[in-house]
């Protein structure tokens, strides 16, 4: 396959920074995105400097003039070949607490914006039977004590993304939806934590919160899922779920196939937590 241009959201640290770099060393021509247009000036002046075909463009994903400003663009270089929904963020708090405007950003973010962006940029996806990848979790999978919003915006992606796969199907276009397990990108250090004084949930909060930094520190190295979409974009026939990392494949399988109490208690007890009910 002949996929060259490509368009990497939230690709100014973590996965996006490693797949934007790995896609560019690799014989594609990439466009990322970030928040800040200053930051965007700075990332391209960077890739300039090390001879790499990547530049940086301002999105806010929950802007629709931003999104038309991106489709534009795109237009205007002549075309795009793959899209990768990567941009997110994480908010650590109980339902109980989290703010619905939390909530509600979070979703916007998550899945409404990229939503919006992907529908704008079909038609030029469509003309060169390209590619989406959406970056999903295994936490859409695998819902997590005190990241639930999270989760749930990851579920929604891969239905979203499956639901896509087989609209998109008799167009040649090939939707995938990577679910990667832990990785070292610094995310639960730059995560929002809602975390009230005198908060019932204060000790598990805690807990969960020290449990998910530990096993992202140990995570597996970005550079593992810019491969993955490396490859996915050069196959005639990706597939419809990709989970990355180590144990993904099983926690996955262990998702689909455990009941419901064991899979919470796998869960409770991978974070340090004591169910008593």
């Amino acid at each position: 396959m002949e996929l060259r241009s490509v368009l990497v959201t939230g690709a100014g640290s973590g996965l996006g920074l490693a797949i934007a770099q790995h896609l560019a060393r690799h014989g594609f021509r990439v466009i990322g995105t970030v928040r800040s247009a200053t930051r965007a000036e700075a990332l391209t002046r960077e890739a300039q400097e090390q001879g790499l075909p990547l530049r940086y463009l301002p999105l806010e994903l929950t802007s629709a003039a931003d999104r038309e400003a991106l489709a534009h663009a795109m237009e205007a270089q002549g075309g795009l070949d793959a899209l990768v929904n990567n941009a997110g963020f994480g908010i650590f708090g109980a339902i109980e607490e989290v703010p619905a405007q939390a909530v509600a950003r979070q979703f916007a973010v998550h899945v409404c914006g990229p939503l919006e962006l992907t529908r704008r940029l079909l038609p030029l996806l469509r003309a060169r039977r390209g590619r989406v990848i959406w970056i999903g979790s295994l936490a859409g999978r695998l819902a997590l004590p005190f990241q639930a919003h999270y989760s749930a915006t990851k579920a929604a992606i891969a239905a979203l993304s499956d639901a896509l796969r087989i609209e998109l199907a008799p167009h040649g276009v090939a939707v995938t939806c990577i679910e990667p397990g832990d990785f070292a990108t610094g995310f639960t250090q730059a995560r929002e934590v809602v975390a009230p004084a005198r908060s019932p949930y204060a000790r598990e909060v805690a807990t969960c919160l020290a449990a998910a930094q530990t096993q992202e520190t140990g995570g597996d190295d970005p550079l593992r899922v810019a491969q993955v979409v490396a490859r996915l974009l050069n196959r005639r026939h990706p597939p419809a779920r990709q989970p990355v990392g180590r144990l993904a494949r099983v926690m996955g399988l262990l998702a689909r196939l455990l009941p419901a109490w064991l899979r919470e208690r796998l869960v409770a007890r991978n974070y340090g937590l004591v169910l008593h009910a």
